[in-house]
């Protein structure tokens, strides 16, 4: 097949089914033609639309004969992949015209922009999801409305790519690199940080780059690439002409370190060493320049000794990565095999033998028979199990040095594991610091320079003076800043699977009611997980990784680092931190937040799981899905790499002492004193955050002083209990320093103080009402003397 023919077949692939399908399903074929002719193609259907079916869709009976269930327009609705929240689309004969007008102008305007066949694939796909407003939650089976349309043609477009004539020849593909959290914790400046994340990103996408451009961007499953500026400068580099822009600020590092892919199984091993010279040569590259920088630098304004004998050696230890691929077979017993060999876990295999006798049952009653894509969940477990194995035995790359830094033996001064080979010089005002580093902590300090990226990120002490009590004021009054990790709670038992929904749960309930009780039993028993369901998981991410940035810098005036996957790694003013984690969980679940989040004109709300753009229903959300946060608050004097290690630290405490989807903060005073304090986002419908900073503003309105606080020891919390808290905190209050006791705003302070107090009570931890309102207090005070 030659390239052009090659992409005029991925372009009739992601244009056969129309994206307004579900407001006329007996039409769409016809439908579908018109858009051909718009889009200069032919439109055809081949074995990569059943197989992509079979991948997402639950197998139904009676789909070759028999009574087959339909959904009308006026019936259909959109399930949240993650909760089965319906959401009502009310479609209708109007709005059908009205979207497949704008849908025929756009890939008219894309084609003409576009003549070459594959700039104008590259196009379309780039704008699929924005073609029409609710394109991501136009369903693409009525019966199960589960997954998105657009879902359904990324994966179509991605099997065919793995087709050659009437051979289906597919791999389930998955590459990492690495370490992480080595290389983002190895900082002592806010460009540091920046940097380490970057970096992870920036070499990650460069394995994706030669994936995306050779086969398509739809065969990447995980991460969601729409709207990734990564890609975005692809395309605009190879002369892509397109509509929109992306919204993930291009200065954050927006990806994981990890991807999977679905490609053609007889390349599959040539795909992964092209991946992996792509990395390493793009990482030797980035040394070489750095290097260059250093020598280039004769009069040693940034950086003074060197020993670049050491620098070489260093380059080959990093990155690390891991890759490997299984095929998909149709035949069931194969799987069955694969799973004898490498699974002790009986349950395991039992559900394989369960789901294989639900497919029978559904075939017997006139459904499809099994195909590639019948097995998805099963495969993909396989594939993790392998990469797994490949983790588990480390291939640690010899290092020992002597090597000499001027006449001395220096470690690198971030605790990289390394000699230092370069002495960096970091000029700020009349201040000088030398930073003794290793080739990867120098490129990092070296690569916004590489990259020739104009970014600028705030020092610390420049995000300290974002504290409110510093903005009335020419003293830093208020000199802590907070760093914040946020992380999704079980991430890993969501995307493979074991979290998911059984299929009953999203179903329409229509398509339920008209099946045979036989059949409904299994599907209550059966997990609806596709590439579907990690699509939309890793497109929730995307649209999440792109809406952070407004909240965490325009609403809050910190500094957000990293947003890639279900991850957060931000530096921001002390005073803001609590509050910014808490929106930022909230509209990870698709929750309302009291502002609209604005990028590039448009508005965004949230609202039962799911997000509406400009009033209209945009994409799900990761509904009930929760996280937690670690929150380090350190003085801006103290090592960042400290202050990430506690927030660490702290997240870890949010998860295995409160059990997750909570919060842990861990206060350093200037004077060394530390304390950790933490809660569940919500008790009992209290928002924990929200309640206490509305009790230290009630606090602050009546001058109630922190020594009040200081007078309710632990001891007697033990001596009076639970039951005698409301008497024990109301005595407090009348022998506080608060003024005009008998003003209405004392007395709301009382109303709303017991029900914090009686909500955060714990045996194990007295105080903790007391030390979190405390804490709230540092933070917008500072030290007070």
């Amino acid at each position: 097949m030659s390239e052009k023919q090659f992409w005029r077949e991925k372009i009739s692939v992601l244009l056969h089914d129309p994206i307004t399908k579900p407001f006329d399903i007996k039409g769409h074929e016809d439908v579908a033609m018109e858009i051909g002719v718009v889009a200069k193609v032919h439109i055809d259907r081949g074995e990569e639309d059943k197989i992509a079916s079979a991948f997402d869709r639950v197998p139904l009976p009676y789909e070759i004969r028999g009574k087959q269930i339909r959904i009308a327009a006026n019936e259909t609705y959109f399930v949240h992949p993650l909760t089965g929240e319906k959401l009502e689309l009310n479609l209708n004969e109007a709005k059908q015209m009205k979207y497949l007008n704008e849908l025929k102008e756009k890939i008219a305007k894309l084609r003409e922009q576009n003549p070459d066949d594959e700039k104008f694939y590259h196009a379309l796909w780039w704008e699929l999801a924005e073609l029409i407003d609710i394109a991501q939650v136009l369903p693409a089976d009525t019966r199960v409305p589960n997954h998105s349309i657009i879902d359904h043609l990324d994966l179509s477009a991605a099997v065919k790519t793995a087709i050659k004539g009437s051979k289906v020849n597919m791999a389930l593909l998955t590459f990492s690199i690495g370490p992480v959290q080595q290389v983002i914790a190895q900082a002592r400046k806010t460009i540091d940080l920046w940097a380490g994340s970057y970096l992870l990103s920036y070499l990650i996408y460069k394995a994706i780059e030669k994936i995306g451009t050779k086969y398509g961007f739809d065969t990447i499953i995980y991460p969601y690439l729409r709207n990734n500026p990564f890609v975005y400068t692809t395309l605009d580099r190879q002369g892509v002409k397109l509509l929109t822009k992306p919204t993930i600020d291009e200065k954050v590092a927006s990806l994981p370190n990890i991807f999977l892919a679905l490609v053609p199984y007889n390349e599959a091993e040539n795909i992964i060493e092209e991946c992996k010279q792509a990395v390493i040569s793009e990482w030797k590259d980035l040394t070489s320049k750095a290097k260059e920088i250093f020598e280039k630098d004769t009069k040693s304004e940034f950086h003074g000794l060197h020993n670049f004998a050491e620098f070489q050696k260093q380059v080959e230890l990093f990155p690390t990565i891991n890759a490997t691929f299984i095929d998909l077979p149709s035949n069931p017993a194969e799987i069955e095999h694969r799973i004898d060999a490498l699974f002790n876990d009986q349950a395991f295999k039992t559900e394989f033998e369960k789901y294989n006798e639900f497919l029978q049952k559904i075939q017997e009653k006139e459904g499809y028979k099994p195909n590639e894509g019948s097995f998805y969940k099963f495969v993909y477990k396989i594939l993790m199990a392998k990469m797994g194995a490949i983790k588990t035995v480390r291939y640690f790359k010899g290092y020992s040095s002597d090597a000499m830094l001027g006449s001395q033996r220096i470690p690198d001064d971030f605790g990289d594991g390394t000699r230092a080979c370069v002495e960096v010089i970091d000029k700020h005002g009349e201040e000088t610091k030398q930073d003794y580093l290793g080739t990867l902590n120098a490129t990092k300090r070296m690569l916004k320079r590489i990259l020739n990226k104009s970014i600028r990120y705030d020092s610390t002490e420049d995000i300290a003076w974002n504290n409110e009590v510093n903005k009335s004021s020419d003293k830093l009054k208020n000199g802590y800043i907070a760093v914040l990790l946020m992380d999704g709670d079980k991430m890993g038992k969501l995307v493979s699977g074991d979290r998911a929904l059984t299929i009953d749960k999203v179903m329409h309930e229509k398509t339920l009611s008209e099946l045979p009780a036989e059949i409904k039993s299994d599907l209550e028993k059966t997990k609806m997980f596709s590439p579907a369901y990690q699509r939309s998981i890793s497109r929730t991410l995307g649209i999440f990784s792109a809406l952070v940035r407004y909240i965490v810098e325009d609403k809050y005036e910190g500094m957000l680092v990293y947003a890639g996957g279900d991850d957060v790694l931000a530096v921001l003013p002390a005073d803001k931190v609590l509050k910014c984690a808490n929106d930022i969980r909230k509209i990870y679940s698709g929750k309302k937040v009291n502002y609209p989040i604005k990028l590039d004109g448009d508005e965004y709300t949230f609202d039962k799981g799911f997000v509406y753009k400009n009033g209209k229903p945009y994409a799900n959300m990761m509904g009930n899905e929760t996280m937690s946060a670690g929150i380090a608050i350190i003085n801006h004097k103290s090592p960042l790499k400290v202050a990430l290690e506690l927030a660490r630290s702290a997240e870890h405490i949010a998860k295995d002492v409160y059990g997750r989807n909570a919060f842990a903060v861990t206060v350093v005073r200037r004077s060394g004193q530390m304390e950790t304090v933490g809660s569940k986002w919500e008790i009992d419908d209290m928002d924990i955050i929200d309640t206490a900073y509305e009790i230290t503003e009630m606090a602050e309105k009546v001058k109630l002083s922190k020594r009040s606080f200081y007078k309710i020891q632990d001891e007697d919390f033990e001596v009076l209990g639970k039951e005698n808290l409301k008497e024990l905190v109301y005595y407090m209050l009348r022998k506080s320093d608060a003024q005009n006791k008998k003003s209405l705003e004392f007395k709301d302070l009382k109303e709303k103080i017991i029900p914090f107090f009686e909500k955060l009570y714990n045996e194990q931890y007295l105080k903790r009402p007391i030390d979190l309102l405390l804490t709230i207090r540092l933070t917008k005070r500072g030290d007070e003397r």
